[in-house]
């Protein structure tokens, strides 16, 4: 029986969730768990956020004391960690000493993104799963790590994002659900730049979007964040959804490597969504972009995509029918739960003293 402690946030339609979930329906593993929200809240609002900061490293603390004691009282296999913006390297390293193996789940485009104490510690666990394809062989030559990194890709959660029948009704022509970025801002001015056309119906839901609206155009619909289920809903609500991702990303001066997929690029899937994707190399080995889901570059091949296909209903639907097929559940958290348990089981086993098996 494997013993893993799980830390990471706990709200519903969090990767963290789903993964910590997906592991504890396995047979053969008992999994606690700590979640890491519950002693660091996040908060918009910005009174909430300044008093945030100043108990920050009180919250750390009392996070860090309940997983030495969890770590000390379970006595895991493995301590597996989400992300772990508040995890920092000493304490990775007192894990370690308590005989436990340490593993990062990391699911973003750069480990230097995400402040110092999450870049220095990343260096510590004894093996990073990442998300993205291009981390493995850029981890220690671009990254500077030498631990070792291994590739698990996202996936979608089926108790959130999954949906057995396609939508029968459409509010909105084309959506779009993400945290506003600069980027994607510059993205949709160009697709409606091209687009030029009141009749589409166009609606964005994320944080940050209502802060952007001077320079949009006047007839879209904006709301706010979209989480769990009311995302999906959402993007169902579309007769075309939108998945954008950063290509390049910019960090401290130098450009590195962005995103090849996203979270979107599985769940507008299982949600048995039309949608339109960002090229990518990565994402053009898993779905085919002229049965499944079609491809574009920038703004202006965006909005030429979404004329053709707001004309042609039947080949939507045809589209996105394959494209849920294609992912699940194939493309499922469940799924990769097991790829994610099979580098932990290697780890575990790797670290087992000689003659000892667990």
């Amino acid at each position: 029986m494997m013993r893993i402690l799980f830390i990471g946030e706990t709200w519903q339609g969090s990767s963290a969730r789903s993964l910590r979930e997906a592991l504890s329906g396995q047979d053969g593993m008992t999994v606690r768990d700590i979640g890491e929200d519950t002693f660091i809240p996040a908060h918009r609002h910005f009174p909430l956020r300044a008093a945030n900061r100043v108990l920050r490293r009180f919250q750390r603390h009392e996070l860090e004391r309940a997983i030495l004691l969890a770590t000390g009282e379970f006595k895991p296999d493995a301590v597996v960690v989400y992300k772990g913006t508040h995890i920092s390297a000493a304490l990775v390293s007192q894990i370690q000493t308590l005989g436990s193996a340490v593993v990062n789940v990391f699911p973003d485009y750069s480990p230097h993104a995400y402040g110092a104490q999450l870049h220095d510690a990343l260096g510590m666990y004894d093996l990073a799963i990442s998300t993205k394809p291009f981390h493995p062989p850029l981890w220690g030559a671009e990254y500077g790590y030498r631990n070792r990194c291994v590739f698990v890709p996202h996936g979608y959660d089926p108790s959130v994002h999954y949906w057995h029948s396609p939508p029968t009704s459409h509010v909105y022509d084309v959506a779009l659900c993400s945290t506003w970025r600069p980027e994607y801002h510059r993205l949709m001015r160009k697709f409606a730049e091209v687009l030029d056309d009141r009749g589409v119906s166009v609606a964005i839901a994320g944080s940050g979007w209502s802060d952007h609206t001077d320079d949009l155009p006047a007839h879209w619909q904006v709301f706010g964040a979209r989480s769990g289920r009311s995302y999906g809903e959402f993007v169902r609500s579309a007769k075309i959804a939108i998945a954008p991702v950063n290509r390049t990303v910019v960090i401290n001066g130098i450009e590195q490597h962005g995103d090849e997929d996203t979270t979107r690029t599985y769940e507008l899937a299982a949600a048995h969504c039309f949608f339109l994707h960002q090229r990518t190399d990565y994402v053009s080995t898993i779905y085919d972009e002229h049965t499944e889901v079609p491809f574009w570059n920038d703004g202006s091949e965006l909005a030429l995509l979404v004329r053709r296909w707001l004309a042609d209903p039947a080949g939507r639907r045809a589209m996105a029918g394959r494209a849920h097929t294609r992912a699940v559940p194939a493309y499922s958290i469940p799924q990769r739960a097991l790829s994610v348990r099979r580098h932990v089981e290697a780890l575990i086993e790797t670290r087992a003293p000689a003659g000892m098996s667990r």
